[in-house]
């Protein structure tokens, strides 16, 4: 999908109530703009689109690349500005120096979790977990990663993330208001609010594959009969309203009309509900039928449990879309079940699995409970590739939303609930 097309994807999730005066408003020096500024990025087999959803920029104070200031005045909201910078010129460029050796034993992350943590091949680890290195000050939570593991040394890569990519960005006004005077206040990196926050975790290391099966990576804290575990129907949505919208417009641009979809580890409600279901068949298969029942948009309803289920109880090449929604974190056979998604979905049938950063930590594999969060998608498409059968991967997210005042989780999270996404495509 092409960053332009990313634009429009807010349009009708950002809840921005603009006035007609803001519709009719020109952006000037001492604007205040509602935007969302996005990157693009490839990675090793991957394109990947990150946004950052910005309540409130102030382009009296804020810094953002000249490239895009200089374009800005005269614009209106919902229009989209778009510069392409070369590697090195959006964040600090790769630099050989920024290689550092040294001995397996200045490793020392805390001790917590199931497990030690030991240091493993292409992840990613805040700074600090690496002791009496020159350039790391104790504190700095900044990501490096480790690229070699030798006997008694490792080599890790203290340049950030995405120091060697050629970086698209885009930003697009969401709304318009006029400040009537400054005083100071803060000064906000607009780059770097999108850039230094975890994009160019997700990629692959160029020499080998990140080495995400290291230890006991589908352990669980509660490794019950999740059955008997989730029984107990839950009727409510465990995302938050916009963020479960905003998946539902990525949904109508993927998904034809008369698609037939297979829900898998579906619940309750699914995104589904508010992109215009009427024009697909849904088979939805879950571990609890009362919430299947509860589940409009289900044309067919399977009690299924991934975990213990050797096979997908579908027919082969049977399904034009297969979605995953809010539950991968809970798979502890991914490897397996990709297979089999694979065997049931059709030739150039699409794959779409979509999380946020919450999860029911009991039943959350170790591996992901981990994780840095933009590490994740970095899993989901490690397990895609595992299969075998599936191409043309693309990564997408989207955070920075301020949550709904009705949610109920509103006096505890600022925030909406981030949506992660990863699509591929059956070969």
């Amino acid at each position: 999908m092409a960053n332009m097309d990313l634009t429009t994807l807010f349009e009708s999730a950002n809840n921005t109530h603009a006035s007609e005066d803001d519709a009719m408003a020109l952006v000037s020096s001492n604007s205040i703009l509602e935007v969302d500024v996005g990157i693009e990025w490839r990675g090793i087999d991957c394109v990947f689109n990150d946004w950052l959803h910005i309540s409130n920029l102030n382009l009296w104070r804020d810094f953002l690349p000249p490239e895009l200031e200089t374009e800005l005045n005269g614009l209106h909201r919902g229009d989209t500005i778009q510069h392409h910078f070369a590697a090195g010129e959006l964040v600090p460029g790769w630099q050989s120096s920024q290689l550092q050796r040294i001995k397996r034993d200045q490793f020392k992350p805390p001790l917590k979790g199931l497990e030690p943590i030991e240091p493993t091949l292409g992840r990613f680890y805040p700074k600090d977990f690496f002791k009496n290195v020159p350039e790391i000050v104790e504190g700095n939570k900044f990501p490096c990663r480790i690229t070699e593991i030798n006997e008694d040394e490792l080599l890790i890569d203290l340049n950030h993330p995405l120091a060697n990519k050629p970086i698209t960005l885009t930003l697009r006004i969401a709304s318009i208001k006029h400040a009537s005077s400054e005083q100071g206040g803060r000064c906000n990196d607009i780059p770097a609010m999108i850039c230094d926050h975890g994009p160019g975790l997700q990629d692959d290391l160029a020499q080998a594959e990140t080495d995400f099966m290291h230890g006991k990576p589908f352990a669980r804290i509660n490794e019950s009969d999740d059955a008997d575990y989730y029984q107990t129907p839950r009727l409510t949505p465990y995302w938050d309203s916009l963020g479960l919208q905003q998946v539902s417009t990525y949904y109508r641009q993927l998904i034809p009309q008369g698609a037939h979809i297979l829900d898998l580890m579906a619940g309750v409600h699914s995104p589904l509900q508010q992109a215009e279901n009427s024009r697909y068949s849904v088979s939805c298969a879950g571990l609890n039928l009362t919430e299947l029942e509860n589940n409009p948009v289900c044309s067919e309803r399977i009690q299924l449990d991934v975990n213990s289920a050797e096979t997908l109880p579908f027919a082969d090449q049977q399904f034009d879309v297969v979605l995953i929604h809010a539950a991968i974190e809970y798979v502890t056979h991914p490897q397996q079940l990709m297979l089999e998604i694979g065997r049931v979905l059709k030739a150039e049938g699409k794959i779409i699995i979509s999380f946020s950063n919450r999860s029911e930590g009991d039943k959350c594999i170790s591996l992901w409970a981990r994780a840095h969060e933009f590490e994740r998608p970095g899993i989901v498409l490690s397990y895609l590739r595992s299969a075998g059968c599936f191409a043309d991967f693309q990564s997408f997210s989207h955070r920075g939303h301020l949550r709904p005042e009705n949610d109920e989780l509103a006096n505890r999270l600022l925030h909406s609930d981030p949506v992660y996404l990863i699509t591929a495509n059956r070969t």
